[in-house]
């Protein structure tokens, strides 16, 4: 009888290793797991298939394919498979990454890349991922496009404060600020665009924007980055934008104060960030939170990162409430 498995898959751009796990695979049995490479195409992937096939393991035989998030790789190759090895789980490569490291992995390869994603996948039993809309990838790259051209446009204004000799040089970065904030308003344009393609995308906009403080261009980045809110239970939320507060404390002797997890989801930080200063000061409900949490002791930066949790939370809930915000709430 053929065991159940899980099909570990390493993902370069041109190619990819996959590694073969039994669900009673012992965690320090990696170099004796089943492992090839393929090349990153749709032939490479038929190829996957059939090799698994060839080894005796029948579509009902696989509990799933575990994949890290790397971006449109990811994505790709999950079009490629077409569902033919069953459900794909894509994870956040931190933790396969620190599983990794757990069984005493010393070395970086593909090979144990693939080993270690197909054990995790046995040991974690990670939850599939659906292909996300062409409207949702073309978003995501739209707001990855900003994000580049924002840092490029920063980086020219910066080189324009500092003393410059040369008037070409001067004249020449000015061009470029100009070319670049037109480049910024074509790609918030174009965003605009895709949203109001997808009615109830354009509509969870403009409930965000109910809340004071948060204007079009955080609703953009967070539909871009984040999709659809009601995909997420609120810690799910919580831990996809590295807002939650870690504890550090051991004994009696260490005692530190918190501080954000952060890690993944740094450009959703980056877009609540000015609307979360701004809601704290214009949000009755979150200036009222912001005010009780300063009055117990938290410095302004935890303060800040209490209110960017709490901003998030509350645009999940009219989201999924069907709600605007309702400045009432707040007493």
């Amino acid at each position: 009888m053929c065991k159940t498995i899980w099909v570990g898959v390493d993902l370069a751009k041109a190619s990819f290793h996959a590694a073969l796990a039994p669900l009673d695979a012992r965690p320090d049995a990696w170099a004796r797991l089943a492992n090839r490479a393929f090349e990153h195409s749709p032939a490479g992937v038929s190829a996957l298939c059939a090799w698994v096939e060839q080894l005796g393991h029948a579509r009902e035989h696989i509990a799933g394919v575990c994949a890290e998030a790397t971006g449109s790789l990811a994505w790709r190759f999950v079009e490629l498979l077409e569902d033919r090895l069953g459900p794909v789980s894509i994870v956040n490569p931190a933790y396969p990454h620190q599983f990794a490291k757990s069984l005493g992995l010393r070395e970086k390869t593909d090979r144990t890349d693939a080993c270690a994603l197909a054990l995790y996948g046995v040991a974690t039993r990670p939850l599939p991922r659906a292909l996300p809309s062409k409207r949702a990838r073309a978003l995501r790259e739209l707001a990855d496009l900003y994000a580049d051209t924002r840092s490029d446009l920063t980086a020219t204004e910066n080189k324009l404060g500092e003393p410059i000799t040369s008037d070409f040089v001067r004249k020449r970065l000015k061009t470029r600020r100009r070319q670049l904030q037109k480049e910024l308003d074509a790609i918030e344009k174009e965003m605009d665009t895709i949203t109001a393609e997808d009615p109830q995308a354009a509509q969870d906009a403009q409930r965000m924007q109910t809340i004071p403080g948060v204007g079009p261009k955080t609703a953009r980045l967070l539909l871009a980055h984040l999709g659809d809110l009601r995909q997420y239970t609120r810690p799910q939320l919580t831990a996809r934008a590295g807002l939650y507060p870690r504890q550090h404390q051991s004994g009696t002797s260490v005692r530190k104060r918190p501080r954000l997890v952060k890690g993944g989801g740094a450009a959703i930080r980056a877009a609540l960030y000015m609307a979360a200063l701004n809601a704290r000061r214009y949000c009755p409900h979150l200036r009222a939170a912001a005010d009780r949490l300063k009055q117990n002791g938290l410095s302004n930066m935890e303060v800040l990162g209490a209110i960017m949790r709490r901003l998030l939370l509350l645009i999940r809930t009219l989201v999924i409430s069907g709600n605007d915000y309702n400045p009432q709430y707040a007493k």
